[in-house]
C-alpha cells in the first residue's frame, strides 16, 4: 500500500470515529491526496476500490456538509469533485452551530435541575460551551484575515 492509499484509509477511521460514514472519509482522503483538477467519481471508484452507488452516496454526504464541490471540467463529460475553498471554517461553522445547542442543553438543565442535585456537571458543562462560544468568532476572524493575506 502506498503513501496516498494509507492517508485514505487512515481519513475513513478518523472520520468514522467523528460520526461519519468510513467511505466518506475515504473519499475525503482522496479528494485531499488528488491533483488540483479534483477526481471524477470514476477514478475514486478506482483509487477506492468502491461501488459508484456508495461513492455517489458519500459525495453527496461531503457536499452537504460543505467540505467537498462539483468542479466541471470544460471538455470533460464527468463531473469532477474537489475539496471546496473554505471547507474547514465552514465544517467548523457548522460544529459551532451543535457547541451551541449543548450550551442551550446545559442552561435548560441548570434551570430544571431539582434542590437536591448536584449543579456540578451543568455547570461545568455551561462555562465550557460558553468559552469556547465567546472565543470561536475570533479564531474565526484571524483565520479569515490569514486566508485574506495569503491571497494577497
Amino acid at each position: 500500500m502506498d503513501g496516498q492509499q494509507q492517508f485514505v484509509e487512515r481519513a475513513g477511521l478518523v472520520l468514522e470515529m467523528l460520526g461519519m460514514p468510513r467511505v466518506a472519509g475515504r473519499v475525503l482522503g482522496a479528494l485531499l491526496t488528488a491533483s488540483p483538477r479534483g477526481a471524477t467519481a470514476a477514478e475514486l471508484a478506482e483509487l477506492l476500490q468502491a461501488s459508484r452507488a456508495g461513492l455517489s452516496t458519500a459525495l453527496k454526504h461531503l457536499t452537504l456538509m460543505g467540505l467537498a464541490e462539483r468542479a466541471p471540467n470544460p471538455g470533460e463529460r464527468a463531473d469532477r469533485y474537489r475539496v471546496r475553498p473554505n471547507a474547514w471554517a465552514t465544517l467548523t461553522e457548522q460544529g459551532n452551530r451543535k457547541l451551541q445547542l449543548l450550551h442551550d442543553l446545559a442552561q435548560d438543565g441548570l434551570r430544571a435541575l431539582p434542590g437536591d442535585a448536584d449543579p456540578g456537571p451543568l455547570r461545568e458543562m455551561e462555562q465550557f460551551y460558553a468559552l469556547w462560544l465567546r472565543l470561536y468568532p475570533t479564531v474565526l476572524e484571524e483565520w479569515h484575515q490569514m486566508q485574506q493575506e495569503v491571497r494577497v
